[in-house]
């Protein structure tokens, strides 16, 4: 179904809509360069655009990637599938939408008018629009990201933002009731993010939340300007690292570009590469909680993330992945090495425990092998299906002699 065959479920009230944007683009300091076309949905139709465009930019090799990483890395399980849980949570969370690609806004509305829910959600999709007409949306999340970290990154900025008008704007126009009305109906929208996986649930909250924190404290210490925002669209986040410290992002700590030698190549024509990115401070974490650091432990730790690759490769169906991560001090690295190691441990327990020592670590099972390694101030893991594969994997990239972490790019 395309944009612009979605069935709206009543007319906007233009009166109404004009308001809300006057009303936004004051707050926001932003005049809108163009009207963006505008729908009311009911929830049908919005799900149904929704799913059409997911089908549309999500590309196969990006889902095949990213579900064969996720069950690689111990964070989803084989039987789940990715791609259906974020159509469930998608078609289940959203209830409003800016298209960069048409210029259009999509919002639901049931039929009982346009509420004080309706209001505020097309205030935040009408600040997407200010957004993406002063600063190229686009520009700053491409549609198909080298680095799923980066593009963290740029959507808790854009959301960060629009969050943050949005609360600016409910608090001028909105009423006590309608305020309580709107909290009310927000205390039971995540119960079904309860069910999913912490990868998944983590990645979607981090944008609101996290986001929010990191643009607020911008908006904040700049006296409560919206101008400084725009600085920040000016210059997006390169890193969920730069985010959640925002240190990092004024002091402009750059993530260091690791480079991984090709292992499909080196390893033979038995073997492919499936995909290869950057994992990045938070979803490190999230692999810490997931095999049982409490989270501030997990929080702690992966602080010091410095920068990281993965690359995942495959042999007649079974997938291995190499994940090397570098940090900002040995003792930093140490910490990880430590905690990864544990995690593992119980990740693959009962294992047989081929090497445990204060640089290495390495564990068999019947259908797994890993290899922990403890380098100055990196940290490289192997997860393979058996030890042979392992070993010539861990061989394979040892022997090739990595390039250190590339410079920064300047700014």
């Amino acid at each position: 179904m395309s944009a612009q065959s979605v069935p709206a479920v009543a007319t906007p009230d233009v009166t109404a809509l004009r308001s809300i944007e006057d009303q936004v683009a004051r707050i926001r300091g932003l005049e809108p360069l163009a009207a963006p076309s505008v729908q009311l949905l009911d929830h049908q139709s919005l799900r149904s655009f929704l799913v059409d465009q997911f089908e549309r930019s999500y590309l196969p090799s990006e889902r095949e990637s990213d579900q064969k990483q996720l069950v690689a890395l111990g964070l989803l399980e084989p039987t789940q599938d990715l791609v259906q849980i974020e159509l469930n949570l998608l078609t289940d969370q959203v209830v409003g939408v800016y298209d960069s690609d048409v210029k259009s806004l999509f919002v639901v509305a049931d039929h009982s008018g346009f509420g004080p829910a309706e209001r505020i959600t097309y205030a935040h999709e009408f600040s997407h629009a200010l957004q993406d007409q002063h600063f190229d949306l686009n520009r700053i999340a491409p549609k198909h990201p080298e680095s799923n970290d980066r593009s963290l990154a740029a959507h808790a900025l854009i959301e960060g933002d629009a969050i943050l008008l949005q609360t600016v704007w409910a608090q001028r126009n909105l009423s006590q009731d309608e305020l309580q009305q709107l909290a009310h109906a927000a205390a039971g929208s995540d119960d079904s993010l309860t069910q999913v996986p912490l990868i998944v649930r983590s990645e979607l909250l981090f944008p609101y939340v996290d986001g929010f924190s990191f643009v607020r404290q911008i908006y904040r210490q700049a006296g409560d300007s919206f101008a400084a925002v725009d600085g920040l669209l000016a210059k997006p986040p390169e890193s969920t690292a730069q985010v959640l410290h925002v240190d990092k992002y004024r002091n402009q700590v750059h993530p260091a570009a690791l480079a991984l030698p090709d292992l499909a190549a080196l390893l033979g024509s038995e073997w492919r590469t499936v995909g290869s990115g950057v994992l990045g401070e938070l979803d490190t974490r999230v692999l810490l909680e997931q095999w049982g650091s409490p989270h501030t432990e997990a929080a702690r730790v992966t602080s010091g993330w410095s920068g990281d690759r993965w690359q995942l490769v495959e042999k007649a169906g079974r997938s291995a992945i190499v994940l090397k991560s570098t940090w900002e001090t040995p003792a930093a690295a140490a910490d990880f090495f430590d905690a990864y190691g544990g995690g593992l441990r119980r990740r693959f327990d009962p294992a047989q425990v081929e090497e445990s020592s204060d640089d290495r670590q390495a564990l068999t099972t019947p259908d797994a092998a890993t290899d922990l390694r403890l380098q100055g101030s990196d940290v490289l893991a192997v997860i393979a299906f058996d030890r042979e594969s392992a070993n010539t994997i861990m061989g394979a990239f040892t022997s090739s002699a990595p390039s250190a972490p590339s410079p920064p790019s300047a700014p």
